[in-house]
């Protein structure tokens, strides 16, 4: 009835998978829980390979880094049932009703997100308040907002999806690298008239990257939002589904692209002090933002 599809780079998922399994196993369904490591580190590997002892757990490793988009093509090809969760593989599974919670919706919505908070104690070093304070401020929404614009707030950290319309979508193999994967194909779900029904269902996002590694991937994330860019050609609705690109037209629009890339180019050490500091602000990181990606554009 039901696959948990977990991809894996890095990171122990045995207290998540056991407790996954543990919840199956009450609920009496079939079911399979397949991780696919995508080269992580042997220390990983080590830990990880103790979970192919649990009944239906298929445990398997990849010689080569595949990305996030394949490692998740790949899954849902070698599933076995018809209904998938997708779960990142730095999630903590907070309540015991997790799976029930999705099963109530299991073959009634062709995709349902659940998802994601994070842990309400701050972190005990400066070096990861900016990913703790973003999370905190701009991904952990309840269902009755996230159903406001239900495409825009997609995430593919916590979703179950039918196979076939998983199948018939797939993640763009084309994104490759960290960021906006998610935000491609939520809007290629919106491009086929695939509705996103959200629900109170979410993981903890246990995963936090330090300042200096978060700000590294917002550029690497940002430099896919340019590939998608030219991929989809500046389509309006896909501008506005993702805030960045609405403030990065409108800075177009007015002729602004160039004073802005200037600002962030004389001002850069200045944005960073601040973002690696105790005290990051969030509207400073979205100018930061905003500045990398006239940078990248100034050519276009």
């Amino acid at each position: 009835m039901i696959s948990v599809l977990i991809p894996v780079y890095n990171y122990d998922v045995t207290e998540a998978v056991k407790e996954l399994h543990r919840q199956l196993s009450k609920e009496g369904v079939n079911f399979e829980i397949r991780i696919i490591d995508d080269a992580s580190e042997d220390a990983y590997k080590l830990v990880n390979r103790t979970l192919s002892n649990l009944s239906n757990v298929n445990y398997s490793e990849e010689d080569i880094n595949l990305g996030r988009s394949k490692i998740r093509n790949k899954l849902a090809r070698l599933s076995k049932f018809e209904n998938l969760i997708f779960i990142d593989c730095d999630s903590h599974i907070s309540t015991s009703d997790y799976i029930r919670n999705y099963l109530k919706h299991a073959g009634k919505h062709p995709v349902v997100y659940g998802g994601r908070i994070y842990d309400v104690t701050k972190p005990v070093t400066e070096d990861y308040k900016l990913h703790w304070l973003y999370g905190i401020k701009r991904e952990q929404w309840p269902a009755k907002i996230r159903r406001k614009e239900p495409n825009k707030s997609f995430q593919t950290n916590n979703f179950m999806i039918s196979k076939e319309v998983l199948q018939n979508i797939g993640f763009n193999e084309k994104i490759i690298g960290y960021g906006h994967e998610d935000t491609l194909f939520g809007y290629d779900l919106q491009k086929h008239n695939i509705g996103i029904f959200h629900i109170d269902n979410p993981v903890i996002h246990m995963g936090l990257e330090s300042n200096e590694e978060f700000l590294r991937k917002t550029r690497e994330g940002l430099k896919n939002l340019k590939r998608i860019m030219r991929i989809n050609g500046n389509e309006k609705r896909l501008v506005n589904d993702i805030t960045i690109l609405g403030f990065y037209r409108k800075v177009k629009k007015a002729g602004l692209t160039g004073f802005i890339e200037y600002l962030y180019k004389r001002y850069e050490h200045i944005l960073r002090r601040n973002l690696l500091s105790q005290k990051p602000n969030l509207l400073v990181f979205d100018f930061y933002k905003l500045g990398y990606l006239c940078t990248l554009n100034s050519d276009a």
